[in-house]
């Protein structure tokens, strides 16, 4: 006899009927809460889904976590992918199916250190390991120490492959100053003490992630901090020959290397009448020139390439202009992480990185002043 939420009592058929209604019930309840859509499994007859992970910042890295009822170390898969522009992302499977895939803030987090995962009691966890903080001082040359120029040695205060700062400081010598680059947040720190003129701090922020402490230089003459920085990503400049010869298609179809940038119907055009130059930032620029006009293109190319093979071809009113891949470029990288069933994953230490800033010590995460240059000189000794 069986006792329903009304208090009547049935029996017979209609309590079997009332008793499987229950059960089934209870079942649509447990399939509501953990089963259904992408990225399911069935196990003894019982669907689940693991809930989208939670991300938590700690101080010394990411860590992931998500419940997943019903699954254990073996049946779950982790695996972190870098591509070759450095993004890195974090793939969950579970049961052979995919579950999840999580960007990762690529720019703070250390990847030559494998994470670590577990999946215990139905919790995945995964823990991801942050860059150990570096502060990077950069050297201060003061008038004295300047290097007179040779006559006819005039450069623009900006190049195409460098970028200038400069800050007006009336009243601070080079020893009052400090410059420093923060990685991997990726700013450039200026301070200033003095006990007559007071103190300063400027942050410039957004700076290339390949900027090193090589590509500054920062000099105090006359009142006025100049910091210089080159940019990290630029190449040799150089001027490409076009040919007028074209490439045998066995050749081609069997350089699986081989990349075509730019290709242009240009009909009544011939190969002396085009000119093909790639600039220090990357920029291929061709020019196309005849009696009766002229007409110009650029493109950005990208970084993996081997620019040594870069080669222009007008050939029956077509110009091509082709590079093959640098093979020793970095590519993409995926490291497959072991899921534990008995330890819960928890951070390990990378391997200590010598630098200026105290061991362990965070980035600072002080709102600080985000100065955007805009090339005019800033008077900064009043503050």
């Amino acid at each position: 006899m069986l006792r329903v939420m009304t208090g009547r009592r049935i029996g017979g058929a209609r309590a079997l009927d009332a008793a499987a209604a229950m059960m089934d019930a209870m079942f649509d309840d447990v399939d509501a809460f953990v089963g259904g859509g992408r990225g399911t499994k069935r196990a003894n007859d019982v669907e689940w889904r693991m809930e989208r992970p939670r991300v938590e910042e700690t101080t010394r890295g990411f860590l992931i976590t998500a419940k997943a009822p019903g699954v254990g170390a073996a049946d779950v898969a982790v695996r972190a992918t870098t591509d070759a522009r450095g993004r890195a992302t974090l793939r969950i499977e579970a049961g052979g199916r995919a579950v999840t895939e999580l960007g990762l803030p690529t720019k703070y987090i250390d990847m030559s250190v494998t994470p670590r995962a577990s999946c215990i009691d139905g919790v995945l966890r995964i823990a991801v390991l942050k860059k150990s903080p570096e502060i990077l001082r950069v050297p201060i040359r003061s008038a004295a120490d300047e290097t007179p120029r040779e006559e006819g040695d005039e450069r623009m205060e900006t190049d195409e492959d460098e970028s200038s700062i400069t800050l007006s400081v009336p009243g601070f010598s080079a020893r009052d100053i400090s410059v420093a680059l923060h990685k991997p947040d990726d700013c450039l720190v200026v301070e200033g003490a003095s006990k007559t003129f007071g103190n300063f701090k400027k942050t410039f922020r957004n700076l290339p992630p390949e900027l090193q402490l090589k590509h500054i230089t920062a000099t105090v003459a006359h009142g006025l901090l100049s910091i210089k920085m080159e940019d990290p990503t630029a190449i040799e400049p150089m001027d490409i020959i076009v040919s007028n010869v074209a490439p045998r298609d066995e050749d081609v179809a069997s350089n699986e290397k081989l990349v075509t940038l730019l290709r242009r119907s240009v009909p009544g055009v011939s190969a002396d009448k085009v000119t093909c130059a790639l600039k220090a930032d990357r920029t291929l620029r061709v020019d196309v020139r005849t009696d009766h006009s002229r007409a110009s293109v650029s493109i950005n190319v990208p970084k993996n390439l081997d620019f040594s093979t870069l080669e222009a071809r007008c050939v029956d009113g077509i110009l091509t202009v082709t590079c093959e891949r640098d093979a020793s470029a970095a590519g993409a990288h995926t490291v497959d992480i072991e899921v534990s069933g008995e330890r819960p994953a928890s951070f390990i230490d990378a391997v200590p990185v010598e630098h200026d800033a105290p061991s362990g010590e965070l980035p600072t995460t002080e709102a600080l002043e985000a100065i955007d240059y805009d090339g005019k000189v800033e008077d900064v000794a009043e503050r």
